[in-house]
């Protein structure tokens, strides 16, 4: 009888703990505030006309309880699909 064996690699989308350093990741619908992208060349070029989306996110546990409180912004690589979450500080936060 053959069998097969598939594991899966899951790291968490903000803060990169991985399942298989024995952390929980799970999956879960956040709002997502998309603040802008990065160049070709590393700079930030803010874009301020984004609204706040619904994504679904991979996170851990600390990540999961601090989702529930804060922001978490997004930003994207030009001409990449890769894509940067962390959480939005408090003092960043605009009138």
């Amino acid at each position: 009888m053959r069998t097969e064996t598939v594991i899966t690699h899951v790291k968490c989308d903000i803060c990169g703990k991985s399942n298989d350093k024995g952390f929980s990741v799970y999956r879960k619908r956040v709002a997502v505030l998309e603040i802008g992208s990065i160049n070709e060349y590393g700079h930030f070029h803010k874009d301020i006309s984004k609204n706040i989306v619904t994504k679904q996110l991979d996170l851990c546990k600390t990540c999961d309880d601090m989702a529930n409180d804060r922001i978490i912004k997004s930003t994207s690589g030009m001409f990449t699909e890769k894509v940067y979450y962390s959480f939005q500080d408090v003092g960043e936060v605009s009138e």
